[in-house]
């Protein structure tokens, strides 16, 4: 089943270079653990928010589609935007995904435990996953931080507490831009591979943004490349992916 079915989707940010991101076609399956990569400044995080449906693609053309399938209701999110049904478009997103910020993005006044129980209380469903929850703590290392602020925290024990929020009410798909960027070298490869283990050990479809691609790989996701070129319009970054090689 494809979580993900896009074509014909662009996004462009007007500046000097006319730059444009155009998603050519964007087809991913339940459970595969994708890394999307390319030069710096490509649009690999514009893509991973449209993906998110947190950022409006441009107008479409009549070839444009976009479903998003995280369970076996499909969700039209063109439609969605085209009728300005945001709360629906955050709703379904809260629902169904889990994202993971380079800087963690964790809320400051909340502690460690508060910032990874808050979406299960907002869903209402912390009975069903606090087993899994405690699992996933456990597995990280993180126990004895739950108290503690995000200020209170280092990079690395921030960047845990953020892959635990992003598990933590068992979404469907995990979006990650760049999860372990802040961190040492010493410290990427093991945060990275436990990131992947534990969203492959609930069935979560992984789309992370990367900025190394050798690491990416070894670990065990497969490159999806967003290619630049220039034409009479400008900067165009285009991403074209069926799973097919």
């Amino acid at each position: 089943m494809a979580v993900f079915d896009l074509a014909a989707l662009s996004k462009s940010r007007p500046d000097a270079e006319q730059y444009r991101l155009v998603l050519r076609r964007f087809v991913v399956q339940q459970g595969e653990t994708l890394a999307i990569v390319g030069p710096s400044g490509c649009g690999k995080s514009t893509a991973l928010d449209l993906l998110a449906c947190a950022l409006r693609p441009d107008t479409p053309g009549p070839e444009a589609h976009f479903l998003f399938t995280p369970e076996e209701r499909s969700i039209d999110v063109l439609a969605a935007w085209q009728r300005g049904n945001i709360s629906y478009l955050a709703q379904e997103r809260m629902r169904h995904t889990g994202y993971v910020l380079q800087t963690g993005g964790l809320l400051p006044f909340l502690t460690a435990r508060d910032n990874i129980t808050l979406v299960c209380k907002v869903l209402n469903t912390m009975p069903a996953n606090i087993a899994a929850m405690h699992r996933t703590i456990e597995a990280l290392g993180i126990s004895h931080l739950l108290g503690r602020y995000p200020a209170q925290l280092s990079v690395g024990e921030r960047q845990r507490v953020a892959i635990a929020r992003a598990l933590a009410h068992g979404p469907a798909v995990i979006l990650a831009d760049e999860p372990t960027a802040a961190l040492d070298p010493a410290h990427s490869r093991g945060v990275m591979e436990l990131f992947l283990q534990l969203a492959r050990s609930q069935g979560s479809t992984v789309i992370m943004v990367s900025h190394d691609q050798a690491l990416a790989k070894e670990v065990g996701f497969t490159l999806v490349p967003i290619t630049v070129r220039t034409d009479e319009n400008g900067v165009c970054a285009e991403l074209d992916w069926s799973g097919e090689v």
